[in-house]
């Protein structure tokens, strides 16, 4: 489970490079990156699926991010949740129960707090065309990772009409494809700062690990 997650936070919050690329996918994502930096605050909830057929495993869950300024909050449904109020971060293992209290790294990459920011360095992309997701019209891009990793490729679907993420894939280099369905995406709501601090009141009987 965290090594999915970590590989999603990963995607939604990389940059891409645009040297030599292909010309109609960089249009989209510099669209999609200029509405999401007029955002104020975002919540997003998505569902999972991470499937091997070579290894027979086929795996789902859900989560929910809520996002403002450097703030953020992760939480998968089925066993973790990280906080960060851009100066502490609350990483807690729901089925230890366990938090561990760390100082923000505000050069850590896997911070979320620029999700669906995209485009500068790091990928190669190619535009794959117009298809039907659902009752939407979604433009799909490729990209490849220019250094040699785990990931191989993913796939973005942007809807055609809000210029919105609808789904992320992910492909491996064991056979693994992780899929990400974003099924709801809520902007400015005017998510209070409180959102991005662990309660331990709220949480009785958690160990606390303050590693700061």
């Amino acid at each position: 489970m965290n090594k999915i997650l970590s590989v999603f936070i990963a995607i939604i919050i990389t940059t891409f490079n645009s040297f030599g690329q292909d010309e109609v996918a960089k249009q989209i994502l510099d669209k999609l990156s200029e509405k999401s930096k007029s955002y104020t605050d975002i919540y997003t909830k998505f569902n999972f699926n991470f499937s091997n057929s070579s290894q027979e495993i086929d795996e789902n869950s859900e989560g929910e991010i809520w996002i403002k300024e450097d703030m953020y909050k992760l939480d998968m449904s089925s066993d973790l949740s990280i906080i960060n109020n851009g100066e502490t971060l609350w990483y807690f293992m729901k089925d230890v129960p366990e938090v561990q209290i760390m100082e923000n790294d505000p050069d850590d990459e896997m911070n979320p707090s620029n999700i669906f920011t995209i485009y500068e360095k790091g990928y190669k992309y190619e535009y794959k065309g117009a298809s039907s997701e659902g009752n939407k019209r979604v433009h799909s891009i490729n990209l490849y990772p220019e250094k040699s990793g785990t990931i191989i490729k993913f796939t973005l679907n942007i809807d055609a009409e809000k210029t919105e993420l609808t789904s992320i894939k992910l492909y491996d280099r064991d056979g693994g494809i992780t899929t990400y369905t974003i099924n709801k995406f809520v902007t400015n709501s005017g998510i209070p700062e409180s959102t991005f601090i662990f309660k331990k009141k709220n949480h009785p009987g958690v160990e606390v690990i303050d590693l700061r």
